[in-house]
């Protein structure tokens, strides 16, 4: 049987659930939330249901359709309150990214979701694709040796102006950053020990605060990453590249190259299978299902938020932060 979800929020980010659950039989939409009416009609246009199954708040929905699930994709600030009337009511929830704005009220939801019996993930879907998920696995298989030593920066404009995150005051970290911090973490496949950030604003950001960051994070087995990223730059770039002891990971225009001193670059084969948001739905339907819990479960996702979070910390305390500072892994 298909399982039954609630949308709330369809429309910008919260668009993809919609068209994707219209063309699968394994999940099914049986209500919408939003406040906007054109987001509503839009939806309604993609999946054919009927107005009499949109509503204007998610206590409505739940009072009113029979759900398994709630998809909730709203400003990240509502998150953590809307999760939690999800929960109570028994509801599984997919979220997407940040997971919530703050580590306590993640750490929360994790505990009220356990409580009650009930899974909840995040759609942090920017590591899977398929250069990012073979490098992943060839750091994991050690295919080339162990990793030593990483680089990651990403610089480009944020589109459309300022975004959810403009009167934080770690905006990039909270804004981006959260994909960037999940990403490196998945790559190494290792927990991060400790880490060190500077969050800087330039004079001609938008945002109130933090618009880039400068830090580095160190794994467990001692691998450490350099993290440069901002989204305020006035010429975009980035790199993406971990050093193991036969030479050099990198991602380039889409590929997976590995580079040998005094040798040829050579493009590695990317590995085959669902990327991005079909991944993420195909591996929560099946956790919901009795299967295993995905990287991208809440309680997994605590150390991603525990990152960021700890990354504002060290900025405004100049001090090294441990993880296990913020949460117990």
């Amino acid at each position: 049987m298909a399982v039954q979800c609630i949308h709330m929020g369809v429309g910008g980010r919260g668009k993809w659930p919609v068209q994707m659950f219209a063309e699968r039989d394994d999940v099914a939409s049986v209500a919408f939330v939003d406040i906007h009416e054109d987001n509503m009609n839009a939806a309604m246009a993609v999946s054919g249901l009927p107005e009499s199954k949109c509503f204007r708040t998610l206590e409505q929905a739940l009072n009113n359709v029979a759900a398994d699930c709630v998809v909730l994709i709203t400003p990240p600030d509502a998150h953590a309150p809307m999760m939690l009337e999800a929960i109570k009511a028994g509801k599984h929830v997919l979220v997407e990214k940040p997971f919530t704005k703050t580590l306590s009220s993640a750490k929360q939801v994790v505990a009220e979701a356990e409580r009650a019996g009930v899974k909840v993930g995040v759609s942090q879907n920017a590591k899977y694709n398929a250069t990012t998920m073979t490098l992943a696995r060839h750091l994991r298989e050690e295919t080339y040796g162990k990793a030593s030593f990483g680089l990651f920066t990403k610089m480009g404009w944020r589109s459309k102006g300022v975004h959810h995150s403009g009167r934080d005051d770690h905006a990039y970290l909270w804004e981006r950053g959260i994909h960037d911090l999940d990403t490196t973490r998945y790559i190494f496949g290792a927990l991060p020990t400790r880490m060190w950030a500077h969050s800087f604003n330039p004079p001609w950001s938008p945002y109130k605060g933090g618009a880039g960051v400068s830090g580095w994070i160190e794994f467990d087995g001692g691998a450490t990453a350099t993290y440069f990223a901002t989204f305020e730059p006035h010429k975009s770039g980035g790199e993406t590249r971990v050093d193991v002891d036969e030479g050099t990971l990198s991602i380039e225009r889409g590929e997976l190259i590995l580079t040998r001193r005094k040798a040829d670059p050579e493009v590695l084969p990317l590995d085959a299978g669902p990327t991005s948001t079909t991944l993420i739905v195909d591996q929560f339907l099946a956790w919901i299902n009795g299967g295993d819990e995905p990287e991208f479960s809440g309680r997994n996702n605590l150390v991603t938020v525990a990152m960021v979070e700890g990354m504002g910390i060290s900025s405004e305390s100049g001090r090294i932060v441990s993880l296990k500072e913020l949460v117990n892994v």
